[in-house]
Order: C-alpha cells, then structure tokens, then sequence
C-alpha cells in the first residue's frame, strides 16, 4: 500500500494496467445512465474543483435505536473480540516487514485507495433499484450508521451536516435509489456486531470499517472501498518512536477496533499496558493530558488529528496490517450491498472516487 500522501490510483492507471479503453462523457443531469442503457459507461459528473459538502443531515441516535440497549458497548461486545486480518494473525508481535517508520514527521503510512478491477459498470435495472428500496428502513431515505467524530471519514461539519469520504458514497447510493441521506451516530460496538443493521435501526454501515472474517459472519460487507494501516502517534517531544519504547508506558486504543486489537496482541512482549477509550476524540484528549504516552489507530484518522494540532503530536510509525474498508448492509441485504459496489466501481470509473480521495484523504495529510 503507498504513502496516504501520494496521488490515489485512480480510474487511469487501473485502465492502464488492465489494458482498457473507456469513453466518460458528460452529462448535463447527473452521473447515472440513461434508465435501460445497461451497456452504456458511466458519465462522469464530478472533479475535485467542482465537488460541493455533503448535505447529509444528521439524526439523534436516541430516535433511531431500539430498546435492546445499543449504545451500551458492553452488550455488544463479541466474547471472543475480533478476528485478525491477515497482517496481525501471524504471531502477535510486530514484523519488520509489516512496519514503516516515520519519526519525525506529522504524517506518512500505508493506507491507500483502491484501484478499479475489471470493466466499467453499467446502470443499475430499475428492478434493481426497487429491490434495493424495498428493504430500506425508511422508504424516503438511506439511513446511515456511523460513529462520529471519525474524520476524514466522517465528521460534524459545524452545521449539522455530517460530510466525509465515507458520506460520499453513501450520497451517491442515495441518488441512485431517488432518497435522501440520513446520518445516526451510535457507539462504534452497535456497528461492527452488525445488530445495528439487522434491528433495523439504520440500513447500512459506513464507519471506516475493516473487513474481516468474524464481522463477515453477521455482516453483509461491500466490494473493499479503502486499503488502511495502523499508526502510532506521540507528543512532539516524546521519545517514544515505536512499541518497544513504550516498555512500562500505556497505550491508548479505542474499544471495538483493530487498532486495539493490534495493541493488545504486542503488549506482553513490548512491555506496555493498553488502556481502552470508547471514541478516538476521548483517545487523543488522553495522549494531549499525559494519561497515556502513545495511541494508535487508524493512519488517516490520525493524520487528521496530527494536522489539527499543528506540531502538538506526531506520528512515529505506520503498521502494515493489510486491512481494508467495507460498507456494512445486514446479513443476507444484497439487494442493497449491489447499490454500494455499483457506486463503488462507478466512482472509479468517472473520476468521483479520486476527487473524493484528494478532498478528503489527501488533504488530511497535510
């Protein structure tokens, strides 16, 4: 995976490397194909110059969550905790060949987006899109689950409005189906269990999440959307510069997430006691006031929390953990997960996916 700070691999070089040739015109109304026109490409709509703020509005958990105590992280919590992805299963500790130094530097990593495999999509059937509304919570809407702040993925703009890479696409499922966007933020354990989904208290996951085999088991995931690492992140004048200088010291994770996962399966042999915190925004407030010496968590997240603070804190190190980002439907909801991977597939195709990236990803870097 490339530096998060380096040109996205777009539509171009993906074309490029798979031998391709695709037309994208332009269109005056919109970005999908004419209704019928299941062999037409795509129109491209977008460019980073033109790209406008999510209008997505946000909606106070408390209406949307049923009685079964979803916010309660300890009632959603799996007994066993997550699976690891392929990049931290080996043995637990860290591997030279999975980590990338950075001391010194405010960002850097591995996190990336992803290239566009095969051909361009066609349009959607009508009946897909009315198979799609068909299982919507709200007939008038795709509601959204998530869990803020989480920028650049998804956060507050100020005004009410959630925006970010993640909201994007959600945008864009809901132009296809003809609904608007609705944003519920809830504890990130709700999600990643998938009972969010399958109460039905949102129709669809977007919170930055990565894939893997115990979630794929009560989720129904799309198409990877995102290639992500870990990061470690200090005071600007820590000495810390990876896990085994942490030997005595705490490291804060957030609950539920790989990152803690990551953390705690490197404790015993760096020495270091992990302290958990249910938000990453209660994460950072704890590295800023001593409470803890190190975090970690996902490389872009921190890259915008390290341009924030504008020299305070730094990252360290980057931790090639092979993971990558899905939307979550719950289990079984195709129907709907066939409307992410268009989306996906077709930000690819006409440039939305890039400018997107650039806008939110890459800027994050600094």
């Amino acid at each position: 995976m490339r530096n998060s700070t380096t040109q996205p691999r777009g539509l171009r070089a993906a074309l490029i490397a798979g031998g391709l040739a695709v037309v994208l015109t332009t269109a005056a109304c919109g970005s999908d194909a004419a209704p019928g026109s299941s062999g037409s490409t795509p129109a491209a709509s977008t460019t980073a110059a033109s790209m406008t703020e999510s209008s997505s509005t946000m909606e106070s958990s408390s209406g949307m969550e049923s009685s079964s105590g979803m916010e309660s992280s300890s009632g959603m919590e799996s007994s066993s905790g997550m699976e690891s992805s392929s990049g931290m299963e080996s043995s637990g500790t860290e591997s030279s060949s999975g980590e990338s130094s950075s001391a010194g530097s405010s960002s850097g990593g591995t996190s990336a987006s992803v290239a566009m495999t095969g051909s361009a999509p066609t349009a959607l059937t009508d009946a897909e899109k009315t198979a799609a509304k068909a299982t919507l919570v709200d007939p008038a809407s795709l509601t959204v689950c998530t869990s803020l702040p989480y920028p650049p993925f998804e956060g507050d703009d100020g005004t009410g409005k959630v925006t970010g890479f993640d909201i994007d696409f959600m945008d864009w499922m809901s132009e296809q189906l003809g609904v608007t966007t609705k944003v519920v933020s809830i504890d990130f354990s709700g999600i990643k269990s998938g009972q969010a989904m399958a109460s039905k208290n949102c129709d669809i996951a977007a919170a930055a999440m990565t894939i893997n085999k115990e979630r794929q088991a009560v989720i129904e995931f799309s198409d990877p959307y995102y290639d992500a690492s870990q990061a470690l992140m200090v005071l600007k004048d820590s000495p810390v510069t990876d896990l085994s200088g942490l030997k005595g010291k705490k490291l804060g994770a957030q609950t539920g997430t790989t990152g803690l996962e990551y953390a705690n399966a490197n404790a015993a042999e760096s020495g270091y006691t992990v302290v958990e915190y249910q938000n990453i925004s209660d994460e950072e407030q704890a590295l800023q006031t001593n409470a803890i010496d190190a975090a970690i968590h996902d490389q872009p997240a921190l890259n915008d929390y390290v341009k924030q603070q504008a020299g305070a804190v730094q990252i360290v190190k980057n931790f090639n953990t092979g993971e990558q980002y899905g939307f979550g439907a719950a289990k079984g909801n195709t129907a709907l997960i066939a409307v992410a991977n268009f989306v996906i597939k077709q930000s690819q195709s006409d440039g939305k996916y890039e400018a997107s990236f650039k806008k939110w990803i890459d800027s994050s870097a600094g």
